[in-house]
């Protein structure tokens, strides 16, 4: 089980259009082994606007030499294809990503997530904040770099950890997938990004979901899409009409196409 833990530092949120990733911190466990850490300042915009600057300290003269996404993406994709992604408010991590590699003809990303926000909420019902910051002072954890991506990332790993009793790399598959379901629709937007590309390009999806509500092993569903609502995906499968509700939805794939590769026409 490989997982990967992700962090990005934007222009913006992500109803706006016009945001950008500039900066993105990312680990990769798997079996226990960090497989590798790093961050790195990301050239999506020739001027970083005055109050982004003011949170998290990124200047438009520290982003004048910094790599585009594309050449980041190259050399980190593979850590992120078929990795359990944790991050908090995983939907606005993920989207940003996904933002960025459909402005990059790539295939977005429909990995199964942990939302660590909706997961401190449940184990930590005693907090009245679930800002990242709180959740650290609650557990004792120093931030050295708030607002800086790896500053974050390895607070997000620490608080995990603490969550879990376990290191990262270490955690239970099962436990991993029911976990994933814990946030929801909400923390799982980013599935929508997979669906609308599939309608673009005519293909099939790959679905894996849990109906079981529990830790009993699915395999995936090969569906034709037809509609997605505010709730649901509606598709056809084996000649019947299927609604699956995202909230019970681990990941999505687009049948033949990798996450993260060029986009085929």
């Amino acid at each position: 089980m490989k997982i990967t833990f992700l962090d990005v530092e934007t222009t913006g949120l992500l109803r706006d259009s016009r945001a950008r990733i500039i900066e993105l911190g990312f680990s990769t466990w798997e079996n226990g082994k960090l497989l590798r850490k790093n961050s790195t300042l990301i050239k999506t915009v020739d001027v970083v606007p005055d109050n982004i600057s003011k949170i998290n300290g990124i200047t438009t003269e520290m982003l004048k030499d910094a790599p585009g996404f594309e050449d980041v993406w190259k050399s980190i994709k593979e850590d992120f294809q078929g990795s359990i992604l944790v991050a908090h408010n995983l939907a606005f991590d993920v989207g940003m990503v996904n933002r960025e590699l459909i402005l990059a003809n790539r295939i977005p990303l429909g990995n199964m997530g942990i939302d660590t926000l909706p997961l401190s909420r449940k184990m930590l019902p005693e907090l009245s904040s679930y800002r990242l910051g709180e959740i650290a002072k609650h557990m004792g954890i120093l931030n050295e770099s708030p607002h800086r991506a790896m500053g974050d990332l390895e607070t997000l790993e620490k608080i995990l950890s603490n969550l879990l009793e376990s290191l990262p790399g270490t955690f239970d598959e099962g436990v991993m997938r029911l976990f994933c379901l814990w946030g929801g629709y909400p923390a799982h937007r980013y599935f929508k990004d997979v669906v609308q590309c599939a309608f673009q390009k005519k293909k099939k999806i790959s679905v894996l979901a849990d109906f079981s509500r529990g830790l009993q092993e699915t395999d995936p569903i090969i569906l034709e899409p037809l509609n997605a609502n505010a709730v649901s995906l509606i598709g056809e499968h084996l000649g019947e009409k299927l609604e699956i509700p995202f909230d019970r939805i681990l990941s999505l794939e687009i049948e033949g196409m990798l996450p993260g590769e060029v986009s085929m026409k």
